[in-house]
């Protein structure tokens, strides 16, 4: 999902010339937490209720403005788009276009609860929409990286010999592990059940530790678990001229069952 999907375009504008208080009043009218400061038909500034609430209302705007606001282009991903608030510890992003005025602004509330929609509540990661998205998107435009399929080998054995809240330990054990061993550069999911999904940019020599890492068992409680990895190295090796995500996590998946171990 992309920012230009979420983005409010209704946008209000007030002057750089104008009172803080007419900036006020236009917030206030239009229940909106802030205004982009127009002069000419060019963005100058964005103006928000934080500004107003610090500014005597007899100044102008130009004196409470943040010049220069910081924006990302309408396809830029949601969770790329959050990081960038988080860096600059904003709660609003301008959206980027070809003409003078950007076409719309997003705000971090958006965000987040757009982001919930697809986040899995037990481990933290994100769901599979999220791990597709990046990968068709990298595919369209050709960019190579690999990418991993993750099953916990007889799991269902584990739930029955010990219950399901221990099989809840171990999969969110398992995330952990997974964030433990790749960074923010990487992409993280579970993708569903047992089954988790990994894609990420980094070099061949990563991508064989992490995977050693992985398959490695790992405890929860009294239970023990291994897992099983496919490794799909895509756009190194030879593929589809077209290679849909349907055939990559196809491949990838049988990948991972073929390196269980007999009887998993």
């Amino acid at each position: 999902m992309k920012v230009g999907e979420v983005m409010t375009r209704s946008i209000h504008s007030v002057s750089s010339g104008r009172s803080v208080l007419r900036a006020s009043e236009l917030m206030e009218r239009h229940r909106i937490g802030s205004l982009l400061v127009i002069d000419s038909g060019e963005l100058v500034g964005i103006i928000t209720s934080r500004d107003v609430r610090s500014t005597h209302p007899n100044r102008i705007v130009a004196d409470a403005m943040t010049t220069d606001p910081i924006g990302v282009p309408a396809d830029t991903f949601l969770w790329d788009a959050l990081g960038v608030m988080e860096k600059h510890g904003i709660e609003r992003l301008i959206v980027h276009a070809d003409g003078a005025v950007p076409p719309g602004i997003v705000t971090r509330e958006t965000l987040v609860s757009r982001l919930a929609e697809w986040m899995d509540s037990m481990t933290g990661l994100y769901k599979a929409p999220y791990i597709e998205s990046i990968a068709r998107d990298l595919l369209d435009r050709g960019e190579p990286f690999h990418f991993l399929f993750i099953d916990l080998n007889d799991f269902g054995r584990i739930n029955k010999q010990y219950g399901h809240p221990v099989g809840d330990d171990l999969i969110r054990g398992f995330a952990a592990k997974l964030k433990s061993v790749f960074d923010e550069s990487d992409f993280l999911c579970r993708y569903a059940g047992d089954e988790f999904a990994v894609l990420t940019r980094r070099a061949d020599s990563f991508v064989r530790e992490a995977i050693g890492t992985l398959a490695a068992g790992f405890s929860a409680g009294p239970a023990d678990i291994t897992a099983s990895v496919g490794w799909l190295d895509v756009g190194r090796e030879p593929q589809p001229a077209h290679l849909s995500f349907r055939e990559l996590l196809r491949r990838a998946s049988l990948m991972s069952t073929e390196a269980k171990p007999t009887g998993a």
